[in-house]
Parts: structure tokens; sequence; C-alpha cells
């Protein structure tokens, strides 16, 4: 269970780099993204994509700690 917790934890730390990379990585992507509804469609002003960044690397920050806490809880019992 741990370990699940832990790799999930660590997907949602590098998934930003690989949102920016999807979204930025080519022009007619860019534009394509953009254009389509609402999540899509407010990838494009920076306020939405650094909390959209700012969430995937708190929820993975935040499974991290609870497969540590997990982890230990076991280890004592």
């Amino acid at each position: 269970m741990m370990s699940i917790l832990r790799f999930s934890g660590v997907i949602f730390l590098l998934s930003p780099i690989l949102l920016y990379w999807l979204v930025h990585g080519s022009y007619d992507r860019y534009l394509w993204i953009i254009n389509g509804p609402f999540p899509f469609s407010h990838l494009g002003s920076a306020p939405f994509q650094i909390l959209v960044y700012m969430g995937l690397v708190a929820v993975g920050i935040l499974l991290i700690l609870i497969s540590f806490i997990l982890g230990r809880r076991q280890s004592n019992n």
C-alpha cells in the first residue's frame, strides 16, 4: 500500500512537467488545447497554470507524506 502511495505521489510530482510539455510543446497543440472546453481553455493563462501545477505538487507531497506516516505506523506495530 505504501509503495503505491509513494509511486502515485512521485507521478503527481512529475505531472506538472509533463503537462507543461503537453501544453507548450507545439504551438499548434497549444492553440488546439486553449480553444477547448473549460479546464483546457484556461490553461493559456499563467495564474490558472500555476494553480494547477501547485495543486498537482501538493497532492504528490501529501501522498508521499501519507505513505511515510503509514509506514511508520506499520513498523511500530
